[in-house]
């Protein structure tokens, strides 16, 4: 049932995009701005709305990639608020956030559950040296960060970050995993930006020595 509201959801924003074209001139008009932080294909902007759909398609397959691997490892009890919250995210954003069903709507809510789960590997490879999730979409989140804006970036991430405190407190209930040696996720398991190439040209950041 939440596979068939996402994937709705998702094909909703496409057709509203492609009838609107509202994010396209967006972007349009901030086309300066972000070929100083990013390195774009040509066209460049066929090549950011690909990603954009790409990045915000990823949702579904990444949640059920983290509940999947969680329920094997044993750790399903501390995932499942975190996973809960990031579904909330997608399907029912918080109410400051625009409430269309449009592609720019949509990335907003992709960011938040990407940016949340992000938090959480960030936070135990600080304590423990190792993520704990299947998931590294750092340089996508920065990626989209630019996209966003600043104001509304640091702002989605100021939600996340509040979201996310409470619940890493509950770290009793992965003890069985803190025990396993070495990282408790296999490398090929890792849903990474890297999942987002359709084709050989990819956004990537831009590099100070690049410009």
């Amino acid at each position: 049932m939440v596979a068939a509201l996402f994937s709705d959801r998702i094909s909703t924003a496409i057709a509203s995009e492609r009838e609107t074209h509202a994010l396209a001139r967006c972007l349009q008009a901030r086309l300066p701005q972000l070929v100083e932080k990013l390195v774009l294909p040509e066209p460049p902007m066929a090549g950011l709305l690909q990603f954009i759909t790409d990045y915000i398609d990823s949702v579904p397959g990444c949640l059920r990639l983290v509940e999947a691997v969680s329920q094997r490892m044993g750790f399903y009890d501390y995932a499942a608020p975190f996973l809960d919250t990031a579904e909330e995210y997608f399907l029912n954003p918080p109410r400051h956030l625009p409430a269309d069903d449009g592609l720019e709507a949509l990335l907003d809510e992709a960011f938040l559950t990407h940016r949340l789960l992000e938090e959480v590997n960030d936070h135990h490879v600080r304590h423990l040296q190792r993520p704990l999730l299947p998931v590294d979409m750092t340089e996508a989140n920065i990626i989209v960060h630019h996209l966003l804006g600043e104001e509304l970036a640091n702002e989605l991430d100021r939600l996340v970050q509040r979201t996310a405190a409470p619940l890493l407190l509950q770290e009793h209930l992965w003890e069985k995993v803190r025990a396993l040696p070495g990282s408790a996720i296999p490398a090929t398991q890792m849903f990474t930006s890297n999942n987002l190439a359709r084709s050989p040209v990819q956004i990537r950041l831009r590099l100070p020595h690049t410009l």
